[in-house]
């Protein structure tokens, strides 16, 4: 009997515990579960920003890119050529505002671009190979390489009438070598006149060299013009 307070306050004590053990557990699995949600809204933001990014991304580009050409071509006809600058305007507008909407939850890639670039081309008719024979780039080595092929295709589009394009991705003596080649060098370019101008590859060359790698641009006797950027292969590892 004189135990008996003891054993009591034993039970409550044991029974106090167990409710400690047990609300402790409901709230891990609370969290948890709540984390599992959150992940879950997460993941479908940055699928559905990707999905706007990939398919109205690349028919925003597509029509900038037939707009500015068809702008070129409307030469004496002022008023064409004005509605096809409020439309081209209004399409670089609208590709703007996707990469907005997108920015943060998709980076470009080499892969990718390619990808986009080879169909983009087919469908003007432009015979296009891409090779691409390092696979597992990091992603800040794959986007400027992606980069470099997307402004590569532009340029290319806008300023020559290629009838083929070879993308490449190669590695040799411990370089990555990116080469965006076509074989439409325009007329009023000199073949072997080495650097080419132009404002777009600034930015394109400031991104390569950032990696600890170089890019140039050069028309060669043999007709085509070539991009080509270099990046240590250390990078790739």
């Amino acid at each position: 009997m004189p135990h008996q307070p003891y054993a009591v306050m034993a039970v409550a004590v044991g029974a106090l515990l167990v409710s400690l053990v047990v609300t402790t557990a409901l709230a891990f699995r609370i969290r948890r579960l709540r984390a599992e949600r959150d992940r879950a809204v997460r993941l479908a933001r940055e699928e559905l920003a990707r999905d706007i990014h990939d398919l109205a991304g690349h028919w925003l580009w597509l029509a900038s890119i037939k707009s500015e050409l068809a702008y070129r071509h409307a030469a004496g006809d002022e008023r064409l050529r004005g509605e096809l600058a409020e439309t081209l305007q209004a399409v670089r507008r609208a590709a703007h505002a996707v990469r907005h909407v997108s920015r943060g939850n998709r980076r470009l890639s080499l892969q990718g671009e390619s990808t986009r670039a080879q169909a983009l081309l087919t469908g003007f008719g432009i015979d296009c190979s891409v090779s691409l024979g390092r696979p597992g780039l990091p992603e800040d080595v794959s986007a400027v390489l992606g980069t470099v092929v997307r402004e590569g295709v532009t340029n290319m589009l806008r300023h020559s009438a290629p009838g083929r394009c070879v993308i490449e991705l190669t590695g040799r003596d411990g370089r990555l070598r990116l080469s965006v080649a076509n074989d439409g060098t325009p007329s009023g370019e000199r073949p072997g006149a080495g650097e080419a101008a132009g404002d777009g590859l600034g930015n394109l060359r400031h991104r390569v060299v950032g990696l600890g790698g170089t890019l140039r641009a050069t028309a060669g006797d043999d007709g085509w013009f070539r991009l080509v950027a270099e990046v240590p292969e250390k990078f790739s590892e």
